[in-house]
């Protein structure tokens, strides 16, 4: 074995290991007589370097912090000239520059763009990287491979703190800027790429850089480059876990992702141990951050796991209906919490939209994994109640009372969804006559509707019904087997089978709240509400004279577009004007809304929705589904943002992040 060159210290750490000449700031400076320092000329050198790359970081930092500052002051600028307009009319036309700006922006902003959810994704995204390689190029000494490994690194280290703040399900955006974890998620999901390419540049360079010097040997043997190894391939397991597993199996998935992460900040803490380099400062503060995030919401967990439990009802065509003794404090219809049965998973916590609170209310679609288990649970012991817990509520949405219309547009388990808005309106709406509703739900066959029986009969009853324009669509042929009809109701659904409630014996087993976090089925999962996807049959009699709403085959079995058909409410059956894709809606299994077959034309039920409202009015179009109708929302939503036309906003709760 070669000893080290007397260019080269024999110090751990990378910054500590550089090889003098060949171009390097200094070149030619000798070392030491005993070749295991640095000499003064070194030393010099490389506390230079560190000076620049603590500079850089710091106006890094400062642009990360300057893009978040201006969502900031534009979400809360926006906040107070909307509520000027409605308000104060004198502050309201000083406002009005903003608010055609404003407008302007978001007419381009909201649409989507291939690759991204919208425009102003793809925009941000685009600052991002840019910022990343200015930082990561400028006021580098590029005569040598290491300069730039170091640079590297300390982009690497910095992406990670962002990677995790972005992460957390407790973060002070959803506050500041209306943007809560999960509408975060793609971001989180960037930067932890660009936070590995940093890592694989650096590690790459300096491997190389080591293997030049002759060293290559000598540097794998110290303990500190032993960690970078194991935190470089425990952070490559967190990348594949997310890009494969992720599709495959969710919850594999999550445990491979969250083990290896805290694999990784360990030997990454070992490897940058040193507080004088810095380093070590950002990695403690990511791993503070992760961990103060997880106690408090073990610490919700463990509160309303006290005297709690959760009724289970098996629904028709693998649904399941969960009914919680307590309710959370600020939960709203709309909102979701993640939820604990222990009798199912014991350590596992799961994320599904609240869409009932005066009796805490969960409608969950089987897929695979616990949302399977939980609805054979259901089965074998229908009305049985479990010991079970809450974490939430998370999410951000518009208020819809400050809105005039509300057009809330569903696809199939995205109902869940819309029937939570719908639910929060109608419990605060007071006597405003200029305020209504249009509800568009799009299912794959009648036994759905049984999930909401007793929401469908609420919008048809409550004193407010008028103000309900209710539209549902059934898209798979309308001969479904009707087994459900004569089945008996239990709190307004049909079930599958009836019992008395009774408590299962693992509800009192002693289980613990899971300490390892959630199995978050919204990220890609099958295993949540979030992610049903319910292929739905194209129909031969379509029309096809609209091309521009008109979907792909896989984007209309997922709940889409396809015919223009007038929506109904009450006895608004009778009404003969527009067209449908059959001569006659149906009022099946008593169901009081007019059900439709086929697929409505999205896009023109949602510009009849918007056209013709008043220019001092709001609107608010809220949607929940996959992704082909998402597009058709955003894109037709986009459009009616005008100058001067009604305040429109867009609210999309699309499956899966």
């Amino acid at each position: 074995m070669l000893p080290p060159s007397p260019y080269i210290s024999s110090g751990g750490g990378h910054a500590g290991t550089e090889r003098r000449g060949g171009g390097g700031e200094g070149g030619g400076a000798a070392a030491s007589s005993d070749g295991g320092h640095e000499s003064p000329a070194m030393q010099a050198f490389l506390a230079m370097r560190q000076r620049k790359n603590e500079h850089m970081m710091k106006m890094y930092a400062a642009a990360l912090c300057g893009l978040v500052a201006l969502f900031i002051v534009f979400h809360w600028t926006r906040w107070f000239f909307v509520r000027a307009e409605r308000s104060w009319k004198p502050l309201a036309t000083l406002g009005r520059p903003f608010v055609a700006i404003e407008r302007s922006a978001r007419n381009l902003l909201v649409r989507k763009v291939p690759g991204f959810k919208s425009a102003g994704h793809a925009l941000l995204v685009t600052a991002y990287v840019v910022a990343n390689v200015a930082v990561g190029f400028t006021n580098v000494d590029a005569g040598s491979k290491a300069n730039f490994a170091s640079r590297f690194g300390w982009l690497a280290l910095s992406n990670l703190g962002l990677v995790i703040f972005l992460a957390l399900k407790n973060t002070p955006l959803a506050f500041l800027t209306a943007y809560s974890y999960e509408r975060l998620n793609c971001l989180h999901r960037i930067a932890g790429y660009t936070m590995f390419i940093w890592m694989v540049l650096h590690a790459s360079l300096y491997t190389t850089y080591f293997s030049e010097a002759g060293i290559i040997v000598t540097k794998f043997q110290d303990r500190s480059e032993i960690a970078a190894i194991v935190a470089g391939f425990s952070f490559l397991t967190v990348v594949l876990s997310a890009t494969i597993l992720r599709r495959i199996r969710y919850e594999l998935f999550y445990m491979v992702h969250i083990s290896s992460w805290i694999l990784a900040i360990v030997a990454l803490g070992i490897h940058r141990s040193d507080f004088a380099k810095k380093g070590i400062i950002i990695i403690l503060l990511a791993a503070s951050m992760w961990v103060l995030d997880r106690l408090i919401r073990i610490t919700r967990v463990l509160y309303y796991a006290l005297n709690n439990e959760a009724t289970l009802y098996p629904l028709p065509d693998g649904g399941t209906k969960v009914i919680f003794k307590k309710t959370p404090a600020r939960a709203v219809a709309g909102k979701h919490c993640f939820i604990w049965i222990p009798a199912v998973r014991k350590f596992e916590t799961h994320p599904f939209t609240i869409h009932k609170t005066n009796s805490m209310e969960f409608t969950i679609k089987a897929q695979e994994g616990f949302t399977r288990d939980l609805h054979q649970h259901a089965l074998a012991n229908p009305g049985i109640s479990v010991r079970a817990s809450l974490d939430g509520p998370y999410g951000t949405f518009p208020d819809p009372m400050d809105y005039d219309k509300i057009v809330l547009i569903a696809g199939g388990g995205g109902a869940t969804f819309t029937f939570g808005l719908v639910a929060n309106i109608l419990e605060r709406l007071h006597d405003e006559p200029h305020k209504n509703i249009t509800f568009i739900w799009t299912v794959k066959k009648h036994e759905n509707l049984a999930w909401f029986k007793e929401h469908l009969e609420t919008m048809k009853n409550h004193a407010h019904s008028p103000k309900v324009d209710v539209s549902i669509y059934v898209t798979r042929s309308p001969v479904a087997s009707l087994h459900h009809r004569h089945l008996p109701h239990v709190h307004g659904h049909s079930l599958l089978h009836h019992a008395q409630p009774r408590t299962s014996e693992s509800s009192s087993g002693g289980s613990l709240p899971p300490l390892s976090g959630d199995i978050s089925g919204r990220s890609g999962s099958p295993d949540t509400e979030k992610m049903p996807r319910l292929p739905l049959p194209t129909h031969s009699h379509q029309h096809r004279n609209h091309p521009s709403s008109t979907l792909s085959k896989k984007d209309l079995e997922d709940g889409g577009g396809g015919l223009p058909v007038v929506s109904h409410h009450g006895n608004a059956a009778d009404n003969s004007t527009g067209t449908e894709s059959h001569p006659h809606p149906h009022r099946a299994h008593g169901y009081e809304h007019a059900i439709r077959p086929g697929r409505p034309d999205m896009a023109t039920l949602i510009r009849q929705a918007v056209v013709g409202t008043p220019s001092n009015q709001r609107v608010l179009v809220a949607a929940c589904g996959p992704d082909g109708l998402m597009h058709v929302v955003r894109d037709t939503t986009a459009r009616l943002i005008q100058r001067d036309g009604p305040g429109v906003e867009l609210h999309c709760e699309q499956f899966g992040w």
